[in-house]
């Protein structure tokens, strides 16, 4: 939920953004009209990474429809899914060079097999180069999705790969924050039932407003909050209260990071 104006409130969902984007749109298309890229780049803020790896694994392993699902989930896995490295940590060159033996190896119950590689713009150059093989000699059931946040990307795996953008401007608006004591109490009570990716988009679109009202440190303190949630997984109140803490009682999110990360 996002307050776009004084007193009002709208909950944002990165799953339907990313929806109604050009960019899933596209790929999409492709993978219903049964054109499956052999290496997918997503370059997108990285509170879409998650919704986005979701979308097209479903989709891919799935036959081409993500509101279908066939056999093999439990819950968010897949046992032809395989993930390495977390939001904002790559994987080492050990768990690279480990991908193609597994990419080789025959789908258990989808058409392909799915390799996810995270924080793909913070790969090491030798992990970079090891991921190569994949792209110059692919396995037959194998597909590769390199999630980034920078367009940094070795420019021999950027020329094999089907490069899709999600630009912060598409997705999140920027809107202030809420003003009066009335507004933050009206926002944390609808915090205790809302999702923390609803939470974490409002965070998004604050920050960018406080950027653009030239206050970049609030701005940073914001985008350093969500890393934070992402990466440790917290829940919706707690996210909520480190917002309110932060903008409204003015608490140095250094302080309160620091136990944290």
């Amino acid at each position: 939920m996002s307050f776009t104006s004084a007193g009002t409130t709208d909950y944002g969902n990165p799953l339907d953004l990313i929806r109604e984007s050009r960019a899933w749109k596209e790929i999409s298309s492709a993978l219903q009209r049964k054109i499956v890229p052999q290496c997918v780049a997503f370059f997108a803020p990285a509170l879409f990474h998650s919704p986005f790896l979701q979308l097209y694994a479903r989709s891919l392993l799935d036959g081409g429809d993500a509101n279908n699902p066939q056999k093999g989930w439990a819950g968010d896995h897949h046992p032809d899914l395989v993930i390495v490295g977390s939001p904002g940590s790559p994987p080492g060159i050990e768990e690279c060079r480990g991908l193609p033996g597994s990419l080789s190896s025959m789908p258990v119950c989808a058409s392909f097999r799915l390799a996810v590689i995270q924080a793909a713009d913070k790969l090491s150059l030798p992990a970079a180069n090891s991921l190569l093989k994949i792209t110059e000699e692919p396995p037959p059931r194998g597909r590769l999705l390199l999630l980034l946040e920078e367009d940094l990307l070795l420019s021999t795996l950027r020329s094999r790969s089907w490069c899709l953008r999600l630009p912060l401007e598409e997705v999140i608006e920027p809107s202030a924050p809420p003003g009066t004591e009335e507004e933050w109490v009206s926002w944390l009570g609808s915090c205790a039932s809302g999702k923390v990716e609803g939470i974490l988009l409002n965070a998004a679109r604050w920050s960018r407003w406080y950027a653009l009202q030239g206050s970049f440190e609030k701005a940073l303190d914001l985008d350093s909050l969500i890393a934070l949630a992402q990466k440790t997984r917290l829940s919706a109140p707690m996210v909520a209260d480190l917002l309110f803490l932060s903008i409204r009682e003015d608490v140095s999110i250094e302080n309160i990071l620091g136990s944290l990360w």
